[in-house]
Order: structure tokens, then sequence, then C-alpha cells
């Protein structure tokens, strides 16, 4: 049998408002009002699965959800659990503030968090995470809510740069250390100075690096124009291309930019056409009477694709609106139900309407 519980923990004032927020520590712990003991189940990855099962979580205010909605009154959510993680240290939730979250939290009008969970009463162990709240009354002794959001991030943020999946804080330091030495090892091979960064590293071997004869006659194309290739935009990079293209010069060069033109008009028409499937298809679903006219139109929209959606959104729809309506079946002897309805009008017996019907439409062959 499960009971539904909750404890607090408290967020200290003055912080940033986090994107991370501790929602049960690890192993057992118990309130510090008594209640519990309460204890994460072996398979934490279950737990996270059945909690978030139903979508993300609410953060309300001060259990609204549990105690003012049942009785009708408001309970908006003040922010939303949208994944957990197992940490070392618990079960973690990453969470999307609403503004007025954000602003509550950010004004310290709130000085904790109150994890709801659902727990059997033997042994206490976890079964359901359920939403949490913003309440002044902390009771859970748990990990700053900020302080999670800075270091442990940025902890999760580097073990994922890493390639570590769901570390200790123990591999992450091994690896970074690793990562240290390796670096340690290509500053002293590029001769410069221990503990150049990263940036330094990487600009010395750029600058040693061979050249591509392609990009740098590109380079040397642009910068004639006027356009340094490092800053120019992607408007600027295409008129000088199609310039050095028209006006002759280097064979090689010229074979290049044109290559490269044939790659951006194939792009530009896939992309064109993608547009005008997708636009003509949604409007033949709308019920737009230009089914047989549907190649015509694609076509039409990849050269003007303005003129078509104005002509085309000015055509009545055959669905009354879009809406398309299934076909009724038939009723007894044959009758649709319109034709049911016109025979109780006329007060007159549905086998003899249906018998009327079809000496009607066997004089007409």
């Amino acid at each position: 049998m499960t009971t539904l519980s909750s404890l607090h923990f408290a967020i200290p004032a003055g912080m940033a408002v986090p994107e991370w927020i501790h929602l049960t520590p690890a192993g057992t712990f118990s309130g510090s009002d008594g209640r519990g003991p309460f204890r994460l189940p072996d398979d934490v990855d279950a737990l996270i699965a059945r909690s978030m099962a139903a979508g993300k979580l609410p953060i309300d205010e001060n259990h609204a959800t549990d105690l003012a909605a049942p009785a009708g009154h408001p309970a908006p959510a003040r922010g939303w659990i949208v994944a957990m993680a197992a940490r070392a240290d618990g079960i973690w939730g990453h969470v999307e503030w609403t503004g007025a979250g954000r602003r509550l939290v950010g004004d310290g009008a709130y000085r904790g968090i109150s994890p709801v969970f659902m727990a059997h009463e033997e042994g206490g162990e976890l079964v359901q995470i359920l939403r949490a709240a913003l309440t002044n009354d902390p009771n859970l002794r748990l990990a700053s809510l900020h302080h999670r959001s800075t270091s442990m991030d940025f902890l999760a943020r580097l073990a994922k740069a890493l390639g570590l999946d769901r570390p200790s804080e123990d591999d992450v330091v091994t690896a970074v250390t690793a990562h240290a030495a390796g670096l340690g090892k290509i500053v002293q091979a590029a001769g410069l100075q221990a503990g150049a960064s990263a940036d330094a590293v990487v600009a010395h071997l750029s600058a040693r690096a061979p050249a591509d004869p392609k990009l740098e006659a590109i380079r040397a194309a642009l910068k004639e124009g006027g356009v340094e290739y490092d800053t120019a935009t992607a408007e600027q990079i295409a008129t000088h291309l199609n310039a050095a293209r028209a006006g002759g010069g280097d064979a090689e060069l010229r074979k290049t930019i044109v290559s490269l033109q044939a790659r951006l008009d194939t792009l530009s028409a896939e992309t064109a056409r993608e547009k005008a499937v997708a636009f003509v298809d949604a409007a033949i679903a709308g019920g737009k009477p230009i089914r047989p006219l549907r190649d015509h139109y694609i076509a039409r929209h990849q050269k003007d694709a303005a003129s078509v959606e104005k002509e085309v959104g000015a055509l009545v729809s055959i669905n009354a609106g879009g809406i398309v309506r299934a076909p009724q079946p038939a009723a007894e002897g044959g009758l649709t139900p319109e034709e049911l309805g016109v025979a109780e009008l006329m007060g007159i017996d549905a086998k003899t309407f249906a018998a009327s019907k079809a000496e009607i439409a066997k004089s007409f062959g």
C-alpha cells in the first residue's frame, strides 16, 4: 500500500533562478519533523520513468494542487519539471519556470521547494514523484537549489561533452585530468609555454596547418573585392562568387565557383519544392478544389509562391470550412438518415418510402 508524502528543502536567498532542483536525497532519508524514513529504490531509472510517464510535472505554490484545487480554487503552475536525472546525491529535476515562477524565486518570495511523492507504507520505498511546490516551510535537508543550478548543472554538461554516461563526480575529475594531461602534451609539442589556453593551442596549430588551395583561391577572390572571408556574410560571398564567375580569371577558381553555385542552386530548388508540396497538399486537405491540378500548382508555387498562395487562399473550400464529413451509412431499407427524416416529416412509413424510391429509380432506368 502506498501513501502520499511531501518534504521540503531550503532555497538560499540572493542567488540566480536555477534550472535544476534537488527532489530527493540518495539512499534512505527522513524529514526534520520525523516523517519517514523514505528510501530510493534500487532501480532509480524505473522510478524516473514512472514519474515522467504523464509528461511534465507542475511546481505550484504551497501545494495548491493538493489543497486549493479540490475546493475549486486556482492552482496555477509556477514551473514545470520536464526531466529528471539520477545523481550521486539523489534525484534532480530540470525546470522550465513560468514568468511568474521565475519572478517569485528570483525575488526571494519563497525559501523552499517541497517535492510530493508516493511511497510504500512498509519500508518507505519511493514509488513515484508527482510534483513539487514552492514553500516557506523547509523541512527536508537537501543540497542547495541554486548551487545545483551552477556547479552541478555545469558538471552534467561537462560530463556530456566528455562522452560520459551518468558519471560520478570522480569519473568527471578523472576524465578532465586525462584531457588536461593530453592538452599539456600538445602544448609541449607545439612549443608553447605551459598553461597555454585551448584557444591559443588551436590558433597555433591552425596557423601551421597546410592551406586548402581551393579555399585560399576563394579567399583571394573575395579579398580583391574588398571582402574578408572570415567576416563576410553569406550574401556577400554569393555576390562576389557570382561576379568572379562572370568576370573570368583563374580557371581552377572558376571551376570551383561553378561547382559551388550548382550545389546552391540544387539546394534552393529542393527547398522550394518541399515548401510547394507542403502548401498544396495542405490546401487539398483543407478542401480547396485543386486536387486534379496538384502538380500544376506545385510547379507554379516553386516559381511564384506568393501569387499561388493568394490565388488558392481565395478559393472556397468544398468541405464547408475545411471539415471533411464522413459519408453517412445507409439506414433501414437502403435509406440515408436524411431520407428517413424526410419520410418522418411526410408521415410515410420508412418501408413504403423505400419502395417508392426503388420504383422511381427503376422507372428512370
